[in-house]
């Protein structure tokens, strides 16, 4: 899997130039509502025209819009074009308005067909620092039907969802949203109080474990700031620094579910929500890493009953 900050770093260099432990099962509580540069956030704010972010609500179909996601594509994809979803194949679900900018839910549904032949499924929020969200790639006990996050949205934006399958198309959709500085919104709790706490994660399964022919859902959150380098720390009144989770793996009965890459357009304490396949009764390990290098472990057995 190419790296999601490599790709990221790619885009920014060509514009420029033009603790682990055991823990038992509980329902998740959803966030509020090589070390990466700082210098990374501030070249992507600073870079040419590609680079800009939207200052007003302006129709998703403008075309500026349409241009910054021709450069993305470019950058993100090797210079592949995506194609638009048939109908029912691939969904995004996001809110056309934002309750909180630091917090806004994103949900991908895809169907049968495409799910038994996807390769990755990515999110990107077009108008954000950091566009290139989410890049998570499925195993053989995932059977990803579906994928939720919680992410920061910067400006009014679309975001996109695109679906790689193993015969090299990419398909995509996407959604409007309306909201504004999320990347410098504040934190929920004290940024150096809650580094004692992160990795912690918690695990839910409101329809129970698998059972052979029947996925099911799991929702999997990590205890982690996640910050962006545009907080502000409320001591000393200077930036907080970068620090977000940026690598998730996910196995089950020693099969690989998912792995996931992150940037800081994940929320605070990221969440992510997936279906899970196969026989009731066996662990479920999930491994983490930080920008910083630190690594985070749990594991759950899951019994008749989750």
């Amino acid at each position: 899997m190419v790296g999601i900050r490599a790709r990221w770093a790619a885009f920014i260099t060509e514009a420029g130039a033009s603790a682990g432990h055991r823990q038992g099962v509980a329902p998740v509580s959803p966030p509020r509502t090589s070390r990466r540069p700082v210098l990374l956030a501030a070249a992507s704010l600073a870079a040419l025209p590609a680079m800009r972010r939207a200052q007003a609500v302006d129709p998703a179909s403008a075309p500026r819009r349409v241009e910054r996601w021709q450069d993305l594509q470019a950058a993100l994809f090797d210079g592949r074009v995506t194609e638009r979803a048939v109908a029912g194949a691939l969904e995004l679900a996001a809110p056309r308005r934002a309750v909180d900018a630091a917090a806004v839910p994103v949900s991908v549904a895809l169907s049968p067909d495409l799910a038994s032949g996807l390769r990755a499924l990515w999110l990107v929020v077009d108008e954000n620092p950091a566009p290139l969200a989410v890049h998570a790639e499925p195993g053989p006990a995932g059977g990803l039907r579906s994928f939720s996050t919680v992410l920061r949205v910067d400006a009014h934006t679309l975001v996109h969802a695109v679906a790689e399958t193993t015969d090299g198309r990419l398909l995509e959709t996407s959604s409007f949203v309306e909201a504004s500085r999320g990347f410098s919104a504040p934190l929920n709790v004290d940024f150096y109080e809650a580094r004692p706490g992160m990795g912690r994660m918690r695990l839910g399964m409101p329809e129970g474990p698998p059972t052979p022919g029947r996925s099911v859902p799991v929702h999997l959150s990590v205890s982690h700031p996640n910050t962006t380098g545009m907080q502000i720390d409320g001591r000393s009144r200077a930036p907080l620094p970068v620090s977000f989770l940026h690598r998730v793996e996910i196995r089950y009965r020693g099969a690989e579910v998912l792995r996931i890459e992150a940037e800081t357009s994940v929320a605070e304490d990221p969440a992510f929500a997936f279906t899970l396949s196969g026989e009731p009764g066996g662990e479920l390990r999930v491994e983490a890493e930080d920008s910083d290098g630190r690594r985070f472990r749990s594991a759950w057995t899951l019994g008749v009953t989750g």
